[in-house]
């Protein structure tokens, strides 16, 4: 495809959305680090430990200890959010993941590498993917001109997120790990110093605040902010942030909710690329694919996610999703044929993806702005935890009765938790947008 035809559709593709250049930016270094992140997260790590154990408690150890750094960092990362430049944050988030995978780079290369490498790799990358996300969604309304495009927004940003980490990374991925480990661990981080200077770039020109002091840098918070932050206790900016969510039923409600499916999803994600190359009989190549297959499903539900939103509001599109990854791994449990588990998994892939549209957006429009990152961390720590508990567990239970037990499981832990929840979350979550502008 030539440069102007390229050119063409992403014009038209922002006029028919109606959404600014700025939010183009940071769509495009979102998209090119993701997809670095396919490359390494989803198939070049655990296919790396695959290597290095055959024991499924140490292979899932791996994501778990990739969602208990994002757990563990959730709060700090709130505090640094509210508090400092969000641009430079979100640069800085971006260049020490990739300075990690640079070293393991280097490790592989003279024959150095282990798997307590393969596991602090893994706690580097989510540390920074929580810091990145956490200041990306306090300065993403900003970028947005009308609360109606919102959740349209949120799910194109998503939808570039999870086509670059679920799709185009992991498609690529398997075929460059089977030519040469090292590769993906290479481009990923290249891919991050690249987003990094783009975030920079593409950000700097907008450092004015359209509020009524018609001040300030437009990723900072007030001056009185930080002023409060200088003179104040690390622990009273955390008690702030948990004050805030625990007075809104809503926010708790939404985190319960969202740790239900992270925890029966975590059960199946540490145990993935044994279900792939063991249980389907896939190659490294085969597995990325299998991935990739998988996550056009769920692409297509963050791309329309906010049209779905839009019809069935928050409350119904949490609970639909959560259906949806019961099933999901119901499904699982009972195949293994790599087309037929391939269309299962990518149901769970739909389904978090329209939930997460839905919890994204109605905490965007239930967080005062300047409390985001602080806010948001707590929600954000909540759903984290319940993934390292989710992915040993799982591990455990391979162990003992099988990877296909272990999938099932799961899935009827997340419909039993969908069924003692489904009543209070379609009471107290919007069914629909609400109206009004958003909170400051």
């Amino acid at each position: 495809m030539s440069r102007g035809n390229r050119g063409g559709r992403v014009q038209h593709a922002r006029a028919k959305s109606g959404l600014p250049a700025r939010f183009w930016q940071l769509w495009s270094a979102t998209a090119i680090s993701s997809t670095g992140d396919g490359l390494v997260g989803m198939v070049a790590l655990p296919l790396l430990a695959l290597t290095m154990t055959k024991d499924p408690v140490l292979i899932s150890g791996v994501w778990a200890a990739n969602r208990a750094a994002a757990a563990v960092f959730s709060l700090p990362a709130g505090v640094l959010t509210d508090h400092r430049d969000r641009r430079a944050v979100m640069v800085a988030s971006e260049l020490v993941p990739g300075v990690a995978l640079a070293g393991l780079f280097a490790a592989m290369t003279v024959g150095a590498a282990d798997l307590a490498m393969v596991y602090a790799v893994a706690v580097v990358i989510s540390a920074g993917e929580v810091t990145y996300t956490l200041a990306a969604q306090a300065v993403f309304p900003e970028l947005v001109p009308a609360q109606s495009q919102l959740s349209v927004a949120n799910g194109r940003l998503m939808a570039a997120e999870a086509g670059g980490e679920q799709f185009v990374g992991p498609a690529v991925g398997g075929l460059l790990f089977d030519g040469a480990r090292r590769l993906p661990f290479g481009l990923d981080a290249v891919s991050f110093f690249f987003s990094a200077m783009l975030v920079r770039v593409s950000l700097s020109g907008t450092n004015r605040v359209q509020d009524a002091t018609k001040s300030g840098s437009h990723f900072r918070v007030s001056a009185r902010a930080e002023a409060t932050n200088r003179g104040g206790k690390l622990w009273r900016e955390l008690a702030m942030g948990f004050r805030t969510f625990w007075s809104k039923p809503a926010l708790r409600l939404l985190a319960a909710a969202m740790a239900g499916i992270q925890f029966s999803q975590n059960m199946v994600f540490g145990l993935l690329v044994i279900y792939g190359r063991h249980l389907l009989g896939l190659s490294s190549t085969g597995y990325g694919l299998f991935l990739a297959g998988a996550a056009v499903v769920g692409v297509a539900g963050l791309y329309f996610g906010g049209s779905v939103h839009a019809r069935l509001g928050s409350s119904g599109v949490v609970v639909a999703g959560s259906l949806a990854c019961a099933l999901s791994f119901v499904s699982m449990s009972a195949t293994r044929v790599a087309v037929l588990g391939a269309l299962a998994f990518g149901l769970q892939e739909f389904g978090t993806a329209i939930a997460n549209v839905g919890s994204v957006t109605t905490r965007q429009q239930l967080i005062p702005r300047e409390l985001f990152g602080r806010v948001g961390s707590v929600h954000r720590l909540i759903v984290v935890l319940a993934g390292p508990f989710g992915a040993l567990l799982g591990g455990a239970l391979a162990e003992d009765v099988g990877v296909q037990t272990a999938f099932l499981v799961a899935g009827l832990l997340e419909l039993g938790i969908v069924v003692v929840l489904a009543p209070a979350v379609l009471r107290y979550l919007p069914s629909r947008t609400p109206a009004g502008h958003l909170a400051r």
